[in-house]
């Protein structure tokens, strides 16, 4: 088997839900690094322009039961500037190697044994986080080809171009279909950024509803009663007055006395302290 990297070989059905994912994934991490390990700047000044030389850095798996095809995809590639590029010798170890790396484009052949590429390309799109995979078809042998290509894009795969390669042709092919992926990928980026700022937005307005809802304030008809001067809450309590104020309201009190009560709590202590005054 040709294959960079080696995972465990599977011969059950691919399956892609043992993947965790979120619905709006906090990084892209199949994103080149620039050196130093820093994301590039994704931003475009001027429309959605691809930047071509981060194209060459994005990943590249290649599925084929033939391994001088193998070889000879990988070399041409190489040549032509793309720098991640993995093999698979057939679908099953293709479906493992997805389930732990997400590469940009997926450069698969059709007429293969124990799974086909339909099969493969079919698992793929039943599964949230690998149906956005462009899928190239590279294929030759098909008995039909109308029919294989018609097949293979019902199986939900994104272009087709058939053996002998014309790298010409090819190489144009895996252009647009990265150029795509990457705009489909920023578009995703500003959606999740976008979002998360709504988020925040919506869990500040609720803080600012629950604090509006804290503050405390006197307004309309006070229950006071006539003659002990008691308030009565919205809970039919009758409460001293000061309570009920420190209650809804942010006033706090001090304690005195004034003139008319001290006369009345203390005769004659007014008129004592003008006269040594």
């Amino acid at each position: 088997m040709s294959m960079d990297p080696s995972p465990p070989r599977i011969k059950s059905a691919c399956s892609f839900s043992a993947r965790k994912t979120s619905s709006l994934p906090p990084k892209f991490s199949n994103r080149p690094q620039t050196p130093g390990g820093s994301k590039p700047d994704w931003r475009v000044k001027e429309g959605f322009a691809p930047i071509m030389n981060t194209i060459h850095q994005m990943t590249i798996l290649a599925i084929d039961d033939d391994p001088t095809s193998l070889r000879f995809i990988k070399k041409i590639l190489k040549k032509e500037g793309y720098q991640n590029i993995r093999t698979c010798s057939n679908a099953a170890d293709g479906c493992q190697w997805v389930k732990k790396e997400t590469p940009d484009l997926i450069l698969l052949d059709l007429i293969m044994p124990d799974m086909d590429g339909y099969q493969f390309t079919k698992h793929l799109r039943e599964n949230d986080a690998t149906r956005d995979i462009p899928v190239l078809v590279v294929t030759g042998g098909a008995a039909e080809a109308n029919e294989a290509i018609e097949k293979s894009f019902k199986a939900g795969a994104t272009d087709f171009i058939t053996k002998p390669i014309n790298t010409t042709e090819f190489f144009a092919r895996i252009r647009s279909a990265l150029s795509i992926k990457q705009a489909h990928d920023r578009i995703k980026e500003e959606l999740y950024r976008r979002q998360t700022a709504e988020k925040e937005k919506e869990k500040l307005i609720a803080e600012l509803k629950e604090a509006l809802a804290k503050v405390k304030k006197l307004s309309g008809l006070l229950p006071i009663c006539a003659s002990c001067k008691k308030i009565r809450d919205d809970h039919g309590y009758w409460n001293q007055i000061e309570n009920y104020i420190r209650e809804h309201s942010e006033a706090e009190f001090s304690h005195s006395l004034c003139p008319e009560c001290v006369e009345n709590m203390y005769p004659g202590l007014s008129k004592s302290t003008d006269k040594k005054s």
